[in-house]
């Protein structure tokens, strides 16, 4: 029980953006993002790990550089 009470601080200290590649998606990224998403939400057994990576990876670069909604 103990243990787990620190794991909160240890996560924080860890989680952080990677850099991935070019920030903007080209059209055949973009494409293959849609259609893994797609492929995801309706057939989710159907994706392979590889694939499910390569949506993760998709989708951080196309949040990179968005700014959030706080104020400045």
């Amino acid at each position: 029980m103990l243990a787990s009470a620190n794991i909160g601080k240890h996560c924080k200290d860890l989680m952080t953006l990677a850099k991935t590649g070019p920030g903007i998606l080209t059209d055949e990224e973009m494409k293959e993002l849609i259609a893994l998403k797609e492929a995801i939400t309706y057939a989710p057994h159907t994706v392979s790990a590889h694939k499910m990576e390569k949506f993760a990876e998709l989708m951080v670069r196309s949040l990179e550089g968005k700014e959030s909604n706080t104020p400045q």
